[in-house]
């Protein structure tokens, strides 16, 4: 499990330079379609947020962990998140079983998000035009990382409409899915130690990462 965090590690970082750096693109949230309207307000709550705590983040690397949790987590989905991720072993879970990993799902990849905030230098993006329909309730958020000297950085988000606003559900990050990785990791962990097995882990995994970012 612990070679799943660094697998991921580059991941999130892309996807966090997405939501931080968001706030440079040219065109104003106001202009854009809803779904990159909610990528977009996020980056700016973050960018706001991150320049006013800088002297706090310096010595407190788990309140980075807090303003993550508090901006991004309320545009995710992870109830349907984590029902790709586990695929049948959700549909199995028992709802206590359902609770409890949903919420150590979430620590785990907000903290992911958490502790790459403050390893970027300067980035902007780019959103590539939808072709979803103008009614769909589904669709596929293209956009692009652009750093200096370096080739863009694909990224891509699942966001669908629940109760008239957009979450996100998964994350593309260069053709490499989010949950489709997890769901392999996952799997495995459930058949060698069952649902509750996998629950342990993934607090233990948490609670480490705690200890050692103070």
């Amino acid at each position: 499990m612990n070679n799943l965090h660094s697998r991921y590690q580059l991941m999130i970082k892309a996807a966090i330079g997405l939501l931080l750096f968001s706030a440079s693109f040219m065109v104003s949230a106001k202009a854009l379609p809803l779904p990159e309207n909610t990528i977009q307000s996020v980056a700016e709550s973050l960018k706001t947020l991150l320049h006013d705590n800088q002297e706090r983040i310096k010595t407190d690397k788990a309140y980075v962990y807090q303003l993550a949790s508090n901006v991004v987590a309320p545009r995710m989905d992870f109830n349907k998140l984590s029902g790709l991720a586990l695929g049948k072993h959700w549909r199995r879970a028992t709802p206590e079983q359902k609770k409890e990993f949903m919420h150590q799902f979430q620590r785990l990849l907000v903290r992911t998000y958490a502790t790459a905030f403050n390893e970027f230098g300067e980035w902007s993006l780019r959103f590539i035009p939808r072709r979803d329909a103008a009614d769909a309730e589904n669709v596929l958020v293209r956009s692009e990382i652009l750093r200096p000297g370096a080739p863009p950085v694909s990224v891509k988000y699942r966001m669908h409409k629940k109760e008239g606003e957009w979450f996100a559900y998964d994350v593309v990050i260069e053709g490499i899915s989010l949950v489709t990785n997890y769901r392999t990791t996952f799997a495995k962990e459930v058949r060698r130690n069952g649902m509750q097995g996998l629950i342990k882990r993934v607090t233990q995994l948490n609670n480490q990462r705690i200890s050692t970012q103070g």
